[in-house]
Formats: structure tokens, sequence, C-alpha cells
């Protein structure tokens, strides 16, 4: 006989947690990350009085969805968590809570985190937490920079002229102490020329970038991964426009400053085949390896 579902409501006991299968990687992550924190962190943007805000540990949580399952856009990553027990139950919901609306996080952004540090005051807690644990030795790490797309159309693309002072790239305190210590050593005079370069109208932070593999509108995303279990242990964040071996130096100085990482030995692509970049991870006590450039003055 043919079954047909009669459609009649019912009212149900359900435990969220039964619904998730044992070995989801959220459940892995719940379980061995303590995520409370981020108030004593967070505490300082939000008032004493007034109304509660929305939990600032389930919008930490909700992003770190969006990152673990390539979920870009935030009106997706709304609908995903309404809709998947296991994010839901992740990020703190139960079935009856509304989710934050996707308004919420590009009203956070402009407002109250805007250039204050606080989402990498919360990155370098974790990676601590993975360095107390033993996952992260810090000794021997690779860096490299890759392009992330600005999400920007072509047509808000404007032409800008602006006045700028060219002058010595700044690799190293350290590198360009040591430059001035030589003796002889004469000041660059900065030189101001004028310069032209695109900028879009909707994002005005990010960078036009023009190689043989990419081009476009977009970030120079240069991150360092721990080699010992694939863990990432700093990311910074520039214009695509910006070189590789201009920032790498400072990003690793951060890393060790800031996570107490003793690198010892870092491992670099051709781009950053660099005398400065050089010297300046050997000022660091840092051996580096890199690729030879194909046309490069390197003795032999």
């Amino acid at each position: 006989m043919m079954g047909r579902k009669s459609g009649q409501l019912c009212m149900v006991m359900i435990d969220m947690e039964d619904l998730i299968p044992k070995g989801h990687l959220l459940r892995k992550i719940k379980a061995g990350i303590d995520f409370g924190f981020v108030y004593n962190v967070a505490k300082e943007y939000y008032s004493p009085i007034g109304r509660p805000s929305i939990d600032p540990v389930c919008l930490m949580k909700m992003l770190l969805v969006g990152y673990l399952y390539g979920i870009r856009s935030e009106r997706r990553l709304e609908e995903e968590i309404t809709l998947n027990m296991a994010y839901r139950r992740f990020c703190g919901f139960d079935l009856m809570d509304a989710i934050p609306d996707h308004s919420t996080f590009s009203q956070n952004r402009r407002r109250r985190f805007r250039d204050d540090g606080i989402f990498r005051k919360i990155f370098n807690r974790i990676v601590g937490d993975c360095v107390k644990a033993g996952l992260v030795p810090g000794e021997t790490a690779v860096s490299d920079g890759t392009f992330v797309p600005a999400n920007v159309s072509w047509g808000s693309r404007v032409e800008v002229t602006r006045r700028i002072e060219k002058s010595a790239v700044e690799y190293l305190d350290a590198l360009d102490a040591e430059l001035r210590a030589v003796k002889g050593y004469v000041e660059a005079a900065p030189v101001a020329v004028e310069k032209k370069e695109l900028k879009s109208s909707t994002d005005g932070e990010c960078g036009y970038i023009r190689h043989d593999t990419k081009k476009g509108f977009g970030y120079l995303a240069e991150i360092t991964v721990d080699t010992e279990n694939g863990i990432i242990t700093g990311v910074d964040c520039h214009p695509a426009n910006r070189r590789e071996s201009d920032v790498i130096l400072k990003h690793v100085e951060r890393q060790v400053g800031e996570n107490g990482l003793g690198i010892k030995s870092l491992g670099l692509d051709a781009g950053y085949d660099v005398g400065a970049v050089h010297r300046g991870l050997e000022l660091m006590g840092i051996t580096g390896y890199t690729s030879l450039r194909h046309a490069h003055n390197n003795p032999m």
C-alpha cells in the first residue's frame, strides 16, 4: 500500500547533540577550545548599561564557521547557520533562537571594531593556546603571500592622482639602524612625485594589481604556517599593490613579539629573494630558505 505523510503537527523533545555526528569537526573544536576569553577581550567595547547585546562569542564563532566552510557571504552565513544543526549548536543557538542578522557583522566592523585590533588579539590568544598545547613548536615555518580578490565590480574603478614622497623601503627597524651605522652613510632625501593609480570607489582600502597570473582589485594576505601541524601562526593584510618582500620582515617580527614564537628556519619562494630580506632574517636569528630568481645577481 502506498504510504503518504499526513502532515499533522506534533510536539517532540529533541536533544540537538544527538543530531550531530560524533566525529564532526565542530564537535572537536568545541571540546578543545574554551572561547570564554573573548568576553574579557571584548569587554571594553560594550557599555555597562543598556540593552544586552548579541553574545560576542556567538558572533566570533559564526565568523569561524564561515572561514572553515568557505562561506564568504554574510547573508549566506546567516542562512546556513539557520538551517544547519551542527553550525547552530556550535555557535550557541538553540532551535528557538533567531540567528543574528547579516548586517550585524558589517555594522560592527564599521563602528565598534574598526581599526582596534580585537580580531588580532583573539587570533593571537588562540595561537598561544596552540603553543601551550604543543601543537605549534614554532621553530620551523613557511610564509607566502596570496592575492585575495576584493568584492567590488570593475565598474567601480576610478583613477586617482596622489602626491607621495618616494623614499627607501622600510623593511625592519634593526636593518635600518644597521644601515645608518655604516661609515659614510647619507640619509636619502624623500622625493615628492605624483603617482596615478586605480582605486575602487566602493572599497578604498583595496589595491589594484596586474601580474601575469593575477589581475584586479584585492588584497595581499601575508600568511605564515608552522610546519609541524600546518597551523597558521600569523596573518597580515595589505593592499594588493604591495610587494611580498617589503612586508615579510615586519610580518615575522610581529609573530615573534606577540606570540613568542622562536622561529629558527623559514621557507620562502623566489619573490623574497632580496638582499634586505636575507639580512633582516639573519639579524633576527632566522635561517631563510628561498628559491632563486631566474634573473638575479646572486653569488655562485
